[in-house]
């Protein structure tokens, strides 16, 4: 997505952010994915900002004063208001998934590196909706791990259901950071998920019926994944 505003664009595919004459700021961290959280959600608390960076940590507003002092510093503009208990954007945002050769706001692009590759992507990419998690590989996860209630001679398909396990957490992992911007409690459950089934570097518990009873949580955590993200 891309979003453009008088003072800066943000390019969240690429992870950047370019003042009004297109000159790259460095303005990453939770500075950054403020400004994410702002440029779509228009205004929010501070309790609303935290939830978005991490719910498991506690924000204040001496956090957000800086995050909100960064973010003007580096634009050179005061985008970021504050009144009332309530952080909000300044000035009118325009949403893109790909920027028009005729756009008027391509005209922040002053840079001739930067204009080339956009100018590239547009004509490799068509226009994408916004990333929307894939649910193939939670089936099939969810499939392997109710056979294995099944008693199974052989260890090879404990062994595999690891391994496809371990690879299906992973790939949501990746792709939650990544495509959604997110680093809170589904990206570092599904760390931990990787962590538990991963073949490499073996977690023993001898106690099947533990076992079994982390294969229903792992379960019903996919499905409520998939159902979540998927909308």
């Amino acid at each position: 997505m891309i979003y453009n505003h008088k003072y800066f664009k943000l390019d969240t595919d690429s992870r950047s952010v370019y003042d009004e004459n297109g000159k790259p700021l460095r303005l990453t961290g939770n500075s950054y994915r403020v400004l994410v959280f702002l440029c779509s959600n228009k205004n929010g608390t501070v309790t609303d900002i935290g939830t978005f960076l991490d719910w498991a940590k506690d924000y204040d507003e001496n956090h957000m004063r800086q995050y909100r002092y960064k973010i003007n510093s580096h634009i050179g503009h005061d985008v970021i208001n504050y009144q009332n208990g309530i952080y909000s954007l300044v000035g009118y945002i325009k949403e893109s998934e790909i920027i028009e050769g005729n756009d008027r706001n391509t005209d922040l692009l002053q840079s001739d590196n930067v204009k080339s590759e956009q100018v590239k992507t547009n004509m490799d990419k068509s226009p994408e909706k916004k990333p929307k998690i894939n649910i193939i590989p939670a089936i099939i996860a969810v499939i392997v791990l109710l056979l294995s209630f099944i008693d199974w001679s052989s260890y090879g398909y404990y062994t595999f259901l690891k391994f496809l396990v371990t690879g299906v957490a992973i790939y949501y992992a990746y792709f939650i950071y990544t495509k959604l911007i997110l680093k809170g409690f589904w990206f570092w459950s599904l760390v931990g998920i990787a962590v538990l089934f991963n073949p490499i570097v073996p977690i023993y518990l001898y106690e099947k019926g533990v076992w079994m009873i982390i294969d229903i949580m792992v379960i019903i955590y996919l499905i409520v994944l998939v159902f979540k993200f998927r909308k």
